[in-house]
């Protein structure tokens, strides 16, 4: 419900975070456009992490951030295994957060999933956070039991994300980090040096919640369609 341009713009002029990734789901092209304008604006303090979030097997989500350049351009493959997908996401050089576990609202790791997807070094090496703190629907509700199972079984770096689809979302949660740039964020998640926090929540009101789920279920995938038809999506 937003550009990119948008949301960074309004994330440096509010001055809120350090580091911000758009992360649409199975897309690259918002991430790449806001990479791009924080590079043309030396004068601000943010910077901007290409990412996207994928739809792995059964409509899971996993985000993938910090790939090495030159960057992915095209989607990843949708509805892969989670261990498959998050080998892609090491072989563009990325790392992968997974988000809003254990929700029964939006499609989610659950915890045997997860027990499955951490079984392996090379997973445990590129899946590096969890989002404990999440801006998805019941994300508050969830963060408890989140915390336990990271500390007692898990060990990933807690990460905070709004999940944002409006502007008024941005900044509901967000992750503290040793240091300003994304750089000094990998290296914390990688070091397990992140704390997820809950940031100043704000309400939005139910017509917009209509037009995002007008666009999410008609006008989305009536414009993906689009694309593979018209070999945009390669």
């Amino acid at each position: 419900m937003m550009t990119p341009v948008q949301l960074v713009e309004r994330v440096a002029d509010r001055g809120q975070l350090d580091v911000i990734s758009v992360a649409d789901h199975d897309q690259v092209r918002g991430a790449l456009e806001a990479v791009e304008w924080c590079a043309g604006q030396p004068g601000r303090s943010i910077e901007a992490v290409v990412g996207t979030e994928i739809s792995a097997s059964w409509g899971r989500h996993l985000v993938a951030l910090f790939f090495s350049q030159p960057y992915p351009t095209a989607p990843f493959p949708r509805f892969k295994g989670l261990a498959e997908t998050a080998a892609r996401v090491a072989d563009a050089g990325g790392v992968v957060i997974v988000p809003h576990a254990l929700s029964m609202l939006v499609p989610s790791v659950g915890e045997r999933a997860m027990r499955s997807l951490l079984a392996t070094r090379d997973a445990r090496r590129t899946v590096v956070g969890l989002e404990v703190c999440s801006g998805v629907v019941g994300g508050h509700a969830a963060e408890s039991g989140l915390r336990t199972l990271n500390a007692g079984r898990w060990h990933l770096a807690e990460v905070g994300s709004s999940d944002a689809h409006h502007l008024a979302q941005v900044g509901a949660a967000f992750t503290e980090f040793p240091g300003r740039t994304p750089a000094h964020l990998l290296a914390a998640l990688r070091g397990r040096e992140t704390r997820a926090r809950w940031g100043q929540a704000v309400g939005v009101p139910f017509t917009s919640h209509a037009r995002q789920g007008w666009r999410s279920l008609v006008v989305k995938p009536v414009r993906e369609l689009r694309a593979v038809l018209t070999g945009r999506d390669r």
